[in-house]
């Protein structure tokens, strides 16, 4: 859980539903990115939606070892109005090591920082969460 949340995650339209979710806005730490929808809009405002699929890691361990995980849910967060974009490598598995946000100008610059599989530097006028999906695991 983060200490104090990043002042750009409330830039985010309906950053809430995540907070709700999780209890705080997460760094996405091994969170996979299972889809990227790129689409043109009219009046050069393009967008690009990522569907993924992230957990909470628990402090608990299970019986092999590893951290216990919870919270499982699909976000769909959508950029538009793109500025700047850099995408790379998606793959079969598109794991991340976080997900970084920033102020760039008047835009949100986010960070995929790639684990395994797709690296993305994305410069957009807007961010928002379309939706949250809770899933089993």
């Amino acid at each position: 859980m983060a200490e104090s949340e990043n002042p750009v995650v409330s830039q985010i339209v309906n950053a809430g539903i995540v907070r709700e979710h999780f209890g705080y806005w997460p760094d996405f730490h091994d969170a996979e990115i299972v889809k990227v929808i790129f689409e043109a809009h009219p009046g050069y405002r393009a967008s690009v939606m990522f569907v993924i699929a992230a957990f909470e890691i628990t402090k608990g361990i299970d019986e092999r070892g590893y951290y216990k995980l919870a919270k499982h849910c699909d976000i769909k967060l959508q950029f538009t109005g793109i500025q700047e974009i850099e995408f790379n490598d998606f793959g079969h598995q598109n794991v991340i090591f976080g997900l970084t946000l920033e102020e760039s100008g008047s835009n949100i610059k986010c960070t995929f920082d790639s684990s395994v599989g797709m690296d993305a530097v994305i410069v957009a006028e807007e961010a928002l969460v379309l939706s949250l999906t809770p899933t089993k695991q």
